[in-house]
């Protein structure tokens, strides 16, 4: 089991990933945000640059947007693969690589639609792709 990314867990590696952005998105050498944070929406924002503060709403919205218990998995029966939802407290304590190119958004819509079809949202086009394809550079 690899823990990919605040409050998920999946069955598989992802493969490697890249922006092409070259940045260091505001994170310290050991992939913790500096403080500084992002600007703009939260949504908007790779997880690289969130401020603690911005760490901990973000956990929050995730949460509130799939409306389920820690501990819920969203599996694809077909294979196997599923995300698992974590608690709040592990979501805030996960740090991720500072060249994590996942934006705030993505890890939300991919939770969202694993929710509703998890096949279709791990799938290669389906709203999980993305995430797990650029999972393997902020781990």
């Amino acid at each position: 089991m690899l823990s990919l990314l605040a409050l998920s867990s999946i069955s598989f590696l992802p493969a490697c990933g890249d922006d092409g952005d070259g940045g260091d998105n505001n994170a310290d050498s050991d992939g913790s945000s500096n403080g500084d944070g992002c600007d703009g929406p939260i949504t908007d924002c790779p997880l690289a640059e969130l401020s603690e503060e911005q760490q901990a709403t973000y956990c929050d919205t995730l949460l509130a947007a799939i409306d389920d218990e820690p501990g819920t998995q969203y599996t694809c029966d077909a294979d196997g693969t599923y995300l698992l939802v974590n608690t709040a407290e592990a979501c805030r304590a996960n740090k991720v690589s500072a060249d994590c190119p996942i934006t705030v958004g993505e890890l939300i819509d991919c939770y969202k639609a694993a929710k509703t079809d998890a096949c279709g949202a791990f799938a290669e086009d389906g709203a999980c792709g993305p995430v797990f394809s650029q999972g393997a550079s902020c781990v």
